[in-house]
């Protein structure tokens, strides 16, 4: 029966990493997503992000908090955990009077917590690590050639599985770390289109697969007070890596239009697939916590994350700079042991604010973001399911910037379920 488990958490971590590539399809066109390697993923499970993503001083047995993974060591040593979820997004684009609208549907995560021994916990998942979505077009005058378009292109999307193990050092104390395997493929494409149908046009494009390893080491501790309360430090970091990247280049001529079925005139320029150094930033991360056991719970996170150490193949990218983010969150559970189904549910709420990595002349590109989300508990067990509600800015409309609000919904599953215990016949 254990075997068959382990086979089948096995397959389902296979069928959901043989989708990735489609589901990063799906992801909404973001501008924004054109720099460095597309829009990086929350990387946070369902249960952090409805406290606004505070994550780093909080650990549970219920859920797989794998932005820490020195939290691991909160899960049952008799029981596994399976902690996935699923989001539906929609956003509005609006610049310089115009707007977009989209929606899509995508996989957040899937995660596994295991026990290893009293004092050793371990975890296994998968999660998009970046995504590259975009279709921006500019006009302009050429002379005699007249006017012509510039479409600048971006489709492809990271991926990672990762491998996370915690260690309880002594009471209240453990560390952890998750080891990552990266990859993935993303193509820029740029179309110089004129509107005279018998100027020579071209396309410009560039296609990258990336892989690596990627580590995050982190650290926390709980103290107890009066056996009712918990006051949480945690910290995290995530030191300065290189992926390998191979790039390819082709610059194409042409007549005719995108939109129809051009005639390819000539190749001006083609580079085979050339190694070359994606450079990923530090970041560091660190929170404080304060709750009730079982009742109620609140934390405060910092984030900086290091984007003007960026690098491919060597060069930096004028664009990214120093990222820094506040979270701040928490959770209520009003009585766990009441006979009232709606005393027994948990609610949480949070928000987050951040200066993002991009940063246009002397104007850094701000988010923030609301959250809520309720928890339904299944009877006579920790199995839970959870929904997750956000609400979000990107940017501003100021200086022809582009503004995006969004709304997602996220369904989050959680299976609790013992393991070891040997079932008695009576």
């Amino acid at each position: 029966m254990l075997k068959n488990r382990y086979i089948s958490i096995i397959i389902v971590i296979l069928i959901v990493v043989s989708f990735s590539k489609t589901m990063a399809q799906n992801y909404l066109s973001s501008p924004y997503s054109r720099f460095g390697i597309g829009d990086i993923m929350p990387r946070t499970a369902a249960t952090t992000i409805a406290m606004g993503g505070v994550a780093y001083a909080f650990q549970s047995e219920t859920t797989v908090n794998f932005a820490n993974p020195a939290s691991y060591v909160a899960y049952d040593s008799l029981s596994c955990l399976v902690d996935a979820a699923f989001s539906f997004k929609t956003h509005a684009l609006h610049s310089g009077g115009n707007s977009q609208k989209g929606a899509t549907a995508y996989i957040d995560y899937i995660s596994i917590g295991l026990p290893i021994c009293r004092w050793w916990r371990t975890s296994i998942g998968y999660q998009p690590f970046s995504n590259m979505t975009y279709e921006v077009e500019a006009r302009d005058t050429l002379g005699l050639l007249g006017a012509y378009s510039n479409s600048f292109i971006g489709d492809g999307g990271i991926n990672e599985i990762y491998w996370g193990n915690a260690f309880k050092l002594f009471k209240g104390f453990s560390i952890g770390v998750n080891v990552s395997y990266i990859f993935g493929k993303y193509a820029k494409s740029r179309y110089v289109v004129f509107e005279d149908p018998m100027a020579i046009n071209s396309i410009i494009e560039n296609a990258n697969v990336v892989k690596g390893v990627y580590l995050t080491a982190g650290a926390q501790y709980f103290v107890s007070i009066k056996d009712k309360y918990r006051i949480g430090i945690g910290a995290i970091y995530t030191p300065s890596l290189k992926l390998w990247n191979k790039q390819q280049g082709l610059i194409t001529t042409y007549l005719g239009t995108i939109d129809d079925t051009p005639t390819l005139l000539d190749s001006l320029y083609y580079e085979g697939l050339k190694n070359i150094d994606h450079k990923l930033p530090q970041v560091v991360g660190a929170g404080l916590s304060f709750g009730k056991i079982n009742q109620y719970f609140f934390e405060a996170d910092f984030t900086w994350t290091n984007w003007n150490k960026y690098t491919l193949g060597g060069q930096t990218d004028s664009i990214l700079t120093d990222a820094y983010k506040i979270a701040i969150g928490g959770n209520v559970t009003p009585n766990r042991n009441s006979s009232k189904y709606i005393a027994r549910m948990t609610y949480s709420f949070g928000f987050n604010y951040e200066l993002s990595r991009l940063c246009f002349g002397n104007q850094q590109i701000k988010n923030f973001s609301i959250n809520v989300g309720v928890t339904f508990p299944v009877k006579k067990s920790k199995t839970g399911l959870g929904v997750v509600f956000e609400y979000g800015q990107i940017g501003t409309t100021d200086n022809n910037l582009i503004k995006e609000n969004y709304f997602s919904a996220t369904l989050n599953v959680k299976l609790y379920e013992k393991w070891y215990q040997k079932l008695k016949l009576e």
